[in-house]
């Protein structure tokens, strides 16, 4: 027979024994029936409702998804085939006819229904990558999407990129390479579709995972390569969803305050070739992730997420010392490059980033000005940002211009023409911020309005020489400018000029839509444009 005491414990551990006053209150229950203690001193009626089960997890469960994807990763390894588009190194899966066994990948994916992916069709068979191919997708990554999206060291991919038992996370970032390499190569882009949806199968797993450590740098990048390739293959606001993933690691990382150690001691610590090669590649997946939130406001006009008065990250060395890992020289801030003199040289990632900060400084000035008409009216400093974006904003413009000019007569160059084609549209987006003010002085009105219409003239010159390209020299983002330009000039007053630079502009977007989704998304949203009785309009 059991101790009074000994029910009580049993009593106060049971789950779910507090009475309904008790729980209202927050108060300890002692379970007594009919009435507990509580309720027979305050007089009130004591109800005991049916039990509940425990809430949250049951014991186990997240040791038991841990162990699902250990298994599902040991069967990536050996190159079992599933229904999705799962893979290895050696083995992509993609749909196609004749596959048995559909009875036992129905029930494996039944397993991992917890992970919220959308059934796909019953009759895959595994595409198998030889080691020729292997080595193509890696060279051509290098040789084509590098440039664009300068965050790998090459080095350090080619140390594991054969490994079987690679981490989840680089497993992530090679499919996520080997994507954006498909889709610059007319002889691989039958692989493009099978390789995105395995990127997005094992980035999606990797996100059931808790633990802080697993999110490698090589995580991070994967994320962003994707998004990438989504705006430009499938819908904007999928890449930018994408793009939000890996923001949120970089800022989950702290990759906005790399540096903040070397300033706070006063001196830089004395690293190995490898691990200041690991740090440099962090910096520029941060600078990387800063310009694609810039190039997001810019098109949709989104606040900011990354604030530029609290960044202690330095900008990213050299492309030959990031190979070479000769990277004993600290590069300066983002801020020091922003007032440099226009003289001063700057790497093509450099000036990329200047001008993203540049953009995001306008698209706040447009948003504040928004604000302020709505809350106050346009305050004194309305003028005084405006006047110091629009003298900044023509300098650094002329001072790419300088130093990358974009000419017939020498060779055209890609990273030049999308340079050039940032410069003028952030210059474009900032004189049509003059637009949203209700009372603007005439003489700053007719300035700004022939300041936009040189910058469109510019853009639209720019855009003739990216016919001159192939498909995969054009950055990925180059339509941004495009389009920027052609909604401006579709609103501007049609004389002869601008309805032919309109056209031409419009031949640019039809160009480009081929290829590139963001033009075909505006292109299609604009359709009335491009009838053939708007020829002249």
């Amino acid at each position: 027979m059991s101790s009074p005491s000994n029910e009580q414990t049993i009593s106060r551990n049971r789950p779910g024994s507090a009475c309904a006053e008790c729980r209202r209150r927050k108060m300890r229950c002692d379970g007594k029936h009919p009435a507990c203690d509580n309720c027979s001193t305050a007089g009130i009626e004591c109800i005991f409702g049916p039990q509940t089960s425990r809430r949250g997890p049951k014991k186990g469960h997240m040791k038991s998804l841990q162990m699902r994807i250990e298994y599902l990763e040991s069967r990536l390894i050996h190159g079992h085939p599933y229904p999705t588009e799962f893979a290895t190194d050696n083995n992509i899966v993609s749909v196609g006819p004749g596959c048995t066994g559909e009875s036992q990948w129905k029930a494996l994916i039944d397993e991992f229904n917890v992970l919220g992916t959308a059934p796909l069709p019953p009759s895959i068979g595994a595409v198998p990558i030889s080691e020729l191919l292997h080595a193509e997708l890696d060279q051509l990554y290098f040789d084509r999407a590098h440039a664009f999206i300068p965050i790998v060291n090459r080095c350090r991919y080619l140390s594991w990129t054969r490994n079987i038992d690679k981490s989840a996370s680089k497993r992530c970032l090679q499919y996520a390479m080997w994507t954006m390499t498909a889709s610059m190569s007319s002889q691989l882009d039958h692989l493009c579709d099978v390789l995105y949806r395995t990127t997005r199968m094992l980035l999606g797993f990797s996100r059931l995972t808790d633990d802080i450590a697993f999110y490698e740098i090589e995580h991070v990048q994967a994320w962003l390569l994707l998004a990438v390739y989504e705006f430009t293959h499938h819908q904007f606001r999928r890449g930018w969803m994408s793009a939000g993933q890996g923001i949120r690691l970089v800022q989950l990382m702290n990759l906005h305050r790399i540096d903040v150690d070397e300033n706070s001691l006063g001196f830089r610590r004395i690293c190995g070739m490898d691990e200041l090669i690991c740090e440099e590649e962090k910096r520029r997946v941060f600078w990387m992730a800063y310009i694609l939130d810039r190039f997001v406001s810019l098109r949709l006009e989104n606040p900011l997420t990354f604030d530029d008065r609290i960044i202690a990250t330095r900008l990213p060395a050299t492309e030959e010392a990031f190979q070479t890992g000769q990277l004993s020289q600290s590069m300066g801030y983002l801020s020091e490059s922003m007032t440099a003199a226009d003289s001063t040289p700057q790497t093509e990632l450099t000036d990329l980033i200047v001008l993203a900060a540049l953009c995001g400084q306008s698209m706040s000035h447009r948003q504040k000005t928004t604000a302020e008409q709505v809350h106050c009216g346009i305050p004194n400093s309305f003028w005084e940002r405006h006047r110091w974006l629009d003298a900044i904003l023509v300098q650094k413009a002329q001072g790419i211009l300088a130093r990358r000019p974009v000419l017939l007569m020498i060779p055209v160059d890609p990273m030049s023409i999308f340079l050039n084609l940032v410069a003028q549209s952030v210059l474009l987006s900032h004189c049509t911020a003059m637009e949203l003010v209700s009372v603007a002085e005439s003489n700053e009105m007719a300035l700004c309005r022939q300041r936009a219409l040189i910058a469109a003239q510019e853009i639209v010159r720019l855009t003739g020489m990216v016919s001159q390209l192939n498909y995969f020299e054009i950055h990925p983002f180059t339509p941004l400018p495009v389009i920027l330009c052609a909604g401006f000039l579709m609103h501007q007053s049609m004389d002869a000029s601008c309805a032919l630079q309109l056209q031409e502009i419009l031949g640019t977007v039809q160009h480009l839509a081929s290829t590139n989704y963001l033009c075909r998304e505006w292109a299609i949203q604009h359709s009335c444009m491009f009838a053939p009785d708007n020829s002249n309009a």
